[in-house]
């Protein structure tokens, strides 16, 4: 089982999660974002770059009902999101990124709220950067974000992100089979 993983975060000399988005090759999906209104939600807001504020990540918070929730909240509910993935395929999950620091600020959320070592037995990391920077992968990104205005996210929300990743690998994979 592949799963795709991309989060959004403050900055990238001191990253620190705001947004975590999953999406599996077998169209599960999931999406956690940190709630803005707690003490901890403005201070990493404060901390973000003026990129992360103003061009289209923050702007995209609240767009998918029930997401919200503290840090811990939003590690606990993406740990039991990978293990009942797991549990259901029957299998380990691979997580498919293509910047380190997503798979780590996962990781680090998921062991702050006390599931990593659960979680680490169901999860192998896989790094795609490759697959992402291809024409055919660029392209089924590209794609997949206009298809997602429908939903009302774009490029920089977690999830949209963890779908592009998906569409892109998908698209990789079926060009790379005999007779395409």
């Amino acid at each position: 089982m592949l799963a795709f993983l991309d989060t959004e975060f403050t900055n990238l000399l001191d990253p620190q999660l705001l947004s975590i988005g999953l999406a599996s090759l077998d169209a599960r999906e999931f999406y956690a974002e940190l709630d803005l209104e707690t003490d901890i939600g403005k201070t990493r807001v404060g901390a973000a770059t003026e990129f992360v504020r103003d061009n289209g990540v923050i702007g995209q918070w609240g767009m998918i009902p029930g997401a919200a929730g503290t840090e811990w909240e939003m590690g606990r509910r993406a740990g039991e999101w990978i293990l009942g993935l797991a549990a259901d395929a029957g299998e380990k999950i691979e997580v498919a990124f293509d910047y380190s620091a997503d798979f780590e600020l996962l990781e680090l959320s998921i062991r702050n709220a006390g599931l990593w070592d659960q979680v680490r037995e169901v999860v192998l990391p896989r790094m795609i950067d490759a697959i992402t920077g291809t024409i055919t992968g660029e392209l089924a990104a590209e794609a997949c974000y206009r298809d997602l205005m429908a939903r009302s996210i774009t490029r920089h929300h977690a999830l949209a992100d963890a779908l592009a990743l998906r569409a892109a690998y998908s698209a990789k994979a079926a060009a790379l089979m005999p007779g395409n």
